[in-house]
């Protein structure tokens, strides 16, 4: 069995409040990540919030906008790849006086019956930014891969679907295995999957095996939270320590969901993520080899990390480190990979 490993980072500010400023909570902290993907010789993936960049041309284009298309023509530069990422509560926002309003529109399934932003027209809006912005770096860059802002690929998943397919996007990676979620702003519910490592999913919503069926699902690799786990509360206090700075509020504070959620939200999945400072690089191992026996009948599994540089610290990088080390060690084939080489991969099969 061969494992393929997507490190993909989503590419954002704070989406409730930004507190700090936009080097402190997004720039430097993805510039660190770029130093330290090259120290230790592996590629990254920035899954970019281009719906906030294209705000942020109108509100903020000398302090944002422009470092941000910097930013991103410098990760391509350097071998690294950016892929789409769209949070469109960004489109009905409001900036004023140096500080944004987030409206309660967190998912595309907002958008279903919008006059103003059709699920296409914000689709195909971030997919031409990306692309327009890149390009002027490398000539054949296409965007190929997507994540929804807050993994909300739901209710709404045949239109979106539909969107992503006629804008040339051949993968997707917005599920977590068995990943349970609610807030007043969202519902995320991947707890029945198809227990495979990749899988389809046509323009009709529905999740298929075979190639010809629609885009190619990358999942975030998971593992289940089992009854004997301190409880998260806890290791929030004695972790402390190694928490990264807040650089805003997180958009669904204040916005929680019903007692039955919660309870459920209790028991979903742990996805393999540098951005918890209560786990271990050991932990993390654990999440990769659940998965690889999980899968082992399997020639090839192919799955991604989920992490935001906004919430990184020194932690959070020196966790980075050692796993890939423990990864390396381990599982001496694995491959750390990105979507664009897995495009080209595919084309020359």
């Amino acid at each position: 069995m061969k494992i393929r490993l997507l490190l993909t980072f989503d590419h954002e500010l704070p989406l409730g409040s930004l507190k700090t400023s936009y080097n402190r909570a997004l720039f430097d902290p993805t510039e660190r990540l770029f130093e330290t993907a090259k120290k230790n010789d592996f590629p990254v993936t920035l899954f970019t919030d281009v719906l906030c960049a294209l705000r942020y041309k109108e509100w903020d284009c000398q302090g944002f906008y422009n470092p941000y298309v910097s930013q991103l023509q410098k990760a391509i530069e350097s071998g690294h790849d950016v892929q789409l990422h769209l949070h469109p509560h960004w489109l009905t926002s409001r900036y004023e006086n140096g500080k944004v309003f987030p409206s309660d529109d967190y998912s595309l399934a907002h958008f279903k019956n919008n006059k103003e932003y059709t699920i296409g027209d914000i689709v195909n809006k971030g997919t031409r930014l990306l692309e327009e912005v890149c390009s002027k770096v490398n000539s054949s860059y296409k965007v190929h891969a997507f994540r929804a802002g807050g993994y909300n690929i739901e209710p709404e998943t045949k239109a979106i679907f539909d969107e992503l397919a006629k804008n040339g996007i051949v993968y997707d990676s917005s599920v977590v295995l068995k990943y349970y979620f609610a807030s007043s702003l969202s519902l995320i519910d991947f707890r029945k999957v198809p227990p495979l490592p990749n899988w389809y999913i046509g323009n009709d919503g529905n999740f298929r095996k075979s190639a010809d069926a629609g885009i190619l699902e990358i999942p975030v690799a998971a593992i289940p939270k089992t009854p004997f786990e301190i409880p998260t509360r806890f290791k929030l206090k004695h972790f402390a320590h190694r928490a990264p700075e807040s650089h805003g509020a997180m958009i669904h504070e204040g916005n929680t969901g019903s007692r039955l959620q919660q309870l459920r939200m209790l028991f979903s999945s742990r996805m393999l993520t540098f951005d918890n400072h209560t786990l271990s690089a050991k932990y993390l191992m654990r999440i990769l080899d659940y998965n690889a026996r999980k899968f082992s009948r399997f020639e090839t599994i192919t799955m991604a990390t989920c992490s935001h540089p906004k919430t990184m610290g020194d932690y959070s990088f020196s966790l980075m480190e050692q796993f890939i080390e423990m990864a390396r060690n381990k599982y001496p084939d694995i491959e750390f990979t990105t979507f664009e080489r897995l495009y080209k991969l595919n084309q020359n099969d």
